[in-house]
């Protein structure tokens, strides 16, 4: 059972409800978030003012001066707060982040990989879909992995493809959740590390939920911190364990899996507080 404290964002309860919340999850990341978030902080002030959205910070492990960094950040956003686990479990993050959401949408963003073109569009579309999700293998031309990533990640899809009829091309990327219409898939998801969203997206589909798929520019900003082979081992286990787990879950009926090119998404122009707030949406 994961074990959670909240803290730093008594006033993420009191008030209005923030329009989004977006999860982030973090292992010893001092060298990183400070920048990141100076990034993606004004943006969505610019998408959606000051106190309409909040971060969710999921601290599971850290071991460097990452809480002391996103005590300030949290400071600094309100109602944004943060949520301690006690070892590096990234799928464990993903869950604990969003059964600590409140609002109906939410982001899952990595500190080190995001997209603003595709936070920006996925925006703009939410009300269309139940999970927005963000691509790497969807446009090769926008994919900088190193070679044998591709391949690594290639091989997991195919597996997805073979073993689960999966329509997509990716379930790790970022994405906008309808947080309200997928509460139930969520809280039933058995699995963590790299393999909760791919169950939590391979759930959504067989429940006849609305997916859509776009690509985003993938390029690696640091040094990965598992070896190949390891990674490999850890995928091989969790395929195992996701058969055993989606063998219980039935097609409810006809997929709903759509997908846009990067050209779609690109000409969505940024979205500002002004006109959000003007079409009564935050």
């Amino acid at each position: 059972m994961l074990q959670r404290v909240v803290s730093e964002g008594a006033g993420a309860r009191r008030g209005s409800e923030p329009a989004v919340s977006i999860v982030i999850p973090l292992f010893n990341e001092q060298n990183i978030i400070e920048e990141n978030v100076a990034q993606l902080g004004p943006f969505f002030d610019r998408m959606l003012g000051r106190g309409n959205w909040a971060f969710i910070f999921v601290d599971n492990g850290s071991t460097d001066r990452t809480a002391e960094l996103v005590k300030a950040v949290i400071e600094r956003y309100p109602p944004s707060h943060s949520v301690f686990l006690k070892e590096p479990n990234y799928g464990a993050a993903l869950k604990a982040g969003l059964m600590a959401a409140t609002s109906k949408w939410v982001y899952l963003l990595d500190i080190e990989q995001w997209d603003l073109p595709f936070i920006n569009w996925a925006w703009s579309v939410r009300d269309g879909y139940d999970i927005m999700l963000a691509s790497k293998r969807a446009d090769p031309t926008l994919n900088f992995q190193q070679p044998y990533r591709r391949f690594l990640s290639a091989g997991l899809n195919a597996a997805l493809q073979l073993l689960f009829l999966y329509s997509g091309t990716d379930t790790h990327g970022p994405k906008l959740i309808n947080r309200e219409s997928m509460e139930d898939i969520i809280a039933h998801c058995q699995l963590d590390r790299g393999q909760f969203d791919t169950e939590f997206v391979l759930k959504a589909m067989r429940s006849c939920k609305r997916l859509v798929e776009v690509p985003v520019v993938y390029k690696e900003s640091r040094p990965h911190r598992n070896l190949m082979v390891k990674k490999i081992v850890w995928n091989l286990l969790a395929l195992r364990r996701l058969v055993a787990v989606m063998r219980e879950v039935p097609f409810e009926g006809n997929v709903h899996y759509y997908r846009f090119a990067r050209s779609d998404v690109a000409a969505v122009p940024e979205i500002v507080a002004s006109s959000a707030l003007e079409a009564g949406h935050v």
